[in-house]
């Protein structure tokens, strides 16, 4: 899930400028990064709005969003112009605090204070790769295969993405201590 949207806030960063531009040729210069800002500040606010919720369905809520998210930006360049690419960058970044606050929470309570730096470490390590290494991949695609055709592809592989995590999430609640220790 973690990897999921920061690969989907990578997506924004990389491409939302560009997909502005091509939804809305005329908008101001300054609409193009306001995309990615749009998902920064959701995110943020996400955050702060969900701090004392359960982290397992804070989680879990934010990982919902990712499908919807990327489909409402993606109807953006099928002629629904820049308010469903903004929509979607503010569902993403509803999904990207989401998941990022619950998981943060869940991580570091079932692990003792001397080991959460290393654990941090690692987990920012594979959310900025997952963030980087898509967006990287979808410069690369624009080149061969155009903006819209890459767009299609990077959304509906995070859209894929969220329901795979979600289920592996689901499957870690039912396993018990007991469940594992009695086989």
């Amino acid at each position: 899930a973690v990897a999921t949207v920061w690969a989907l806030g990578g997506f924004y960063s990389s491409l939302g400028p560009a997909l502005v531009r091509l939804v809305a040729p005329d908008a101001p210069q300054a609409a193009r990064g306001m995309v990615f800002f749009t998902l920064s500040a959701t995110a943020a606010l996400t955050v702060w709005t969900l701090r004392r919720r359960a982290p397992r369905a804070t989680l879990t809520g934010g990982g919902l969003a990712v499908l919807p998210a990327a489909a409402l930006t993606l109807t953006g360049l099928h002629g629904a112009g820049l308010p469903a690419v903004y929509g979607g960058a503010a569902l993403a970044g509803i999904a990207f605090g989401a998941v990022s606050q619950g998981a943060m929470r869940m991580l570091l309570a079932s692990l003792a204070e001397r080991d959460r730096a290393a654990t941090l470490a690692a987990y920012y390590i594979l959310s900025y790769l997952s963030m980087s290494l898509p967006a990287i991949a979808a410069g690369a695609a624009t080149q061969r295969y155009g903006l819209g055709a890459t767009a299609h592809a990077y959304a509906i592989g995070a859209a894929v993405l969220a329901p795979a995590a979600l289920a592996t999430l689901n499957a870690t609640r039912r396993r018990t201590p007991d469940a594992a220790t009695s086989h």
